[in-house]
C-alpha cells in the first residue's frame, strides 16, 4: 500500500494544481468576455467556451480525486467506482463535443470566411481533438479493464 501512497499523494497535488490554474483561467476570461461584450455581435465568444472547457476538465479533475480515494481505501474494485468512471466518459465525452463544435467554426471560418486564421492551426484543433478521443477510447479500455478486474475479484471472494 506504501508504493500507491507513493503515486497517489503527488497525482492529488497535480489535480489540486491543475484545479487552481482551471479557476484562474476561468477567472482571466470572465475578464476577457465582459470585456469583450459590447463588440460581440452575437456569436459565442470563445472566453465562454473556454470557460466551458475548464468546467470539463475540472469535473475530471474532481472525479479522478474520487477514484483516487477508492484506490488508497482498497476500495477501487467495487461497483460504486463505476459511477465515477462513467462521468468521467460523460464530461470527456461532453468536452469533446464541445471541442469539435469549436475546432469546426474555426475552420470553417479559416476557410469560408475573412478571418485570418493559420492552417496550422486549424491543423492543431484536429490533432488535439483527436487526442482527445484517444483518450476517451482508452478510459473506455480502462473500464473494460476495471469491470473484468471487479468481476475477477467478486468471483474469488465467492470461492474463498
Amino acid at each position: 500500500m506504501h508504493q500507491v501512497d507513493r503515486i497517489v499523494t503527488p497525482l492529488r497535488v497535480l489535480l489540486a494544481l491543475l484545479f487552481a490554474g482551471l479557476l484562474g483561467v476561468q477567472g482571466l476570461m470572465v475578464a476577457v468576455f465582459l470585456h469583450e461584450a459590447a463588440d460581440n455581435d452575437g456569436a459565442l465568444p470563445v472566453p465562454v467556451l473556454v470557460i466551458l472547457g475548464a468546467v470539463c476538465l475540472q469535473v475530471i479533475a474532481y472525479f479522478t480525486w474520487r477514484l483516487l480515494t477508492m484506490v488508497r481505501a482498497g476500495s477501487i474494485f467495487t461497483e460504486n467506482a463505476f459511477r465515477w468512471v462513467d462521468g468521467i466518459l460523460w464530461t470527456l465525452g461532453s468536452g469533446l463535443v464541445l471541442w469539435w463544435g469549436f475546432a469546426g467554426v474555426v475552420g470553417f471560418s479559416a476557410r469560408f470566411s475573412d478571418a485570418d486564421i493559420p492552417p496550422g492551426v486549424v491543423l492543431m484543433l484536429g490533432i488535439l481533438g483527436l487526442a482527445g478521443v484517444v483518450v476517451l477510447l482508452l478510459v473506455v479500455v480502462m473500464r473494460a479493464l476495471l469491470r473484468q478486474a471487479t468481476s475477477l475479484r467478486a468471483e474469488m471472494e465467492g470461492v474463498i
